[in-house]
């Protein structure tokens, strides 16, 4: 299979912007989640997943988001693909580079995001599109499924597994737009573990909590 020739430079900037892009998104969805932890029957998160699912404005951002996700997941492992096939011998030495370890492990933790989105989409955006049965009671449907415990643990590996993808990913973003430098890259690594770590517990704790009935 031949891909379309553009240049890699080209390709890792796309894929850095709309990795910052789906890392705020990211924000406000764990954000907008925590609302299952009200004592308020879902009144709340209820009426957030009424607003997202008829507001006009909103379905239009979900179909940018959806080609946001697509189009970063694609861009990312046909950069994987043609950097592989500029070297498709390896080095015969072992390079003493600085690259670091999380870099060589993106593609395949974004490898197993894929997976744990598409089983995500199967227990709630699918449903609201009615492209699978389901509950449309989100709330009550996470309240049910954050209960059962291999779902509540599934969940939470996936949340690390979002939390390695993050954390080398901020960084690898300021280095991809020019913006990493000696003097503020350790700030940058820092702040993208911080951000990261911020996300993935904001996540967390709506699992733990509903698990634990709090």
């Amino acid at each position: 299979m031949n891909l379309p020739k553009i240049h890699s430079i080209s390709k890792k900037i796309v894929v850095a912007l709309l990795g910052a892009f789906l890392s705020i998104f990211l924000l406000f969805h764990a954000s907008a989640n925590l609302c299952i932890l009200r004592h308020d029957e879902g009144a709340w998160y209820n009426a957030f997943c009424d607003f997202m699912g008829t507001n006009y404005i909103v379905k239009a951002f979900e179909i940018i988001l959806l080609v946001a996700l697509l189009s970063h997941i694609v861009l990312a492992l046909w950069l994987a693909i043609t950097n592989k096939r500029a070297r498709p011998q390896g080095y015969k030495k072992p390079q003493r580079t600085k690259t670091h370890f999380g870099s060589k492990l993106q593609v395949w933790t974004g490898i197993l995001l894929l997976a744990g989105l598409i089983a995500h989409f199967m227990d709630f955006f699918f449903v609201k599109l009615g492209w699978v049965d389901g509950n449309l009671n989100f709330y009550q449907q996470a309240r049910e499924k954050f209960q059962i415990p291999h779902i509540a643990i599934s969940y939470l590996i996936f949340f690390v597994v979002v939390w390695f993808h993050m954390r080398h990913g901020f960084a690898a973003m300021f280095q991809t737009l020019g913006l990493y430098n000696f003097k503020y890259g350790k700030a940058i690594e820092i702040i993208g573990i911080i951000y990261a770590t911020v996300v993935c517990l904001m996540f967390a704790a709506v699992v733990i909590g509903v698990y634990f009935g709090f």
